[in-house]
C-alpha cells in the first residue's frame, strides 16, 4: 500500500504493461499454470525484478470482494420483470441480498441500488458483473463500494 495505505480501484486499461503482467504472473502461479516465479515470468515476458516490484502492490478486485457486502448502484428500465431477472442472478450465483433501494420510475427508468453478501458466490465479481448487465432492460451497472 501507499504511505498513506490508501486503496484504489482503476481501471485495467490505465495499468502500465509492468502491473498487467505483473497481474498475469499472480494469475499464471495462483492457477498452477507455471510452477515457479522463473517461469511465469519467462512466460508472460517480465522481468524478476519488476515483478518483485510490484507483486505485493496489486491484486484483482475479486480478492478484495470475496465474503464481502459490495453495493450496485444500477439504471433499470421500467418494464415488468426486469428488477426480477436481476435477483434471479443473484440467486444463481449464490449472492445473499442485504438490502434494495428503488427510486420511483421518471422517464422510463428507476435507479436501484442493491447490496449483496459475496460470502458464498463462486463466480468472479467481474464476471458477474457482466452477467446482471446482458439481463434485458439494465442500462447501466457500477459498484459503489463495499
Amino acid at each position: 500500500m501507499g504511505e498513506d495505505g490508501k486503496l484504489y480501484i482503476v481501471r485495467e486499461e490505465i495499468l502500465s504493461d509492468s502491473i498487467k503482467k505483473t497481474i498475469k504472473v499472480k494469475e499464471l502461479l495462483e492457477s498452477g499454470k507455471a510452477k515457479t516465479i522463473n517461469e511465469a515470468v519467462k512466460q508472460v515476458g517480465i522481468s524478476r525484478s519488476a515483478f518483485y516490484k510490484y507483486r505485493d502492490y496489486v491484486f484483482p478486485f475479486s480478492k478484495f470482494s470475496k465474503g464481502k457486502i459490495i453495493t450496485f448502484s444500477m439504471v433499470l428500465e421500467h418494464m415488468p420483470g426486469v428488477l426480477s431477472s436481476i435477483l434471479d442472478v443473484v440467486a444463481k450465483e449464490r449472492g445473499n441480498v442485504v438490502t434494495i433501494n428503488q427510486s420511483i420510475p421518471s422517464m422510463g427508468v428507476a435507479s436501484v441500488t442493491i447490496s449483496i453478501d459475496t460470502q458464498y458466490m463462486e463466480i468472479s465479481i467481474e464476471d458477474f458483473i457482466e452477467e446482471l448487465s446482458k439481463q434485458p432492460g439494465v442500462r447501466k451497472i457500477e459498484v459503489l463500494g463495499e
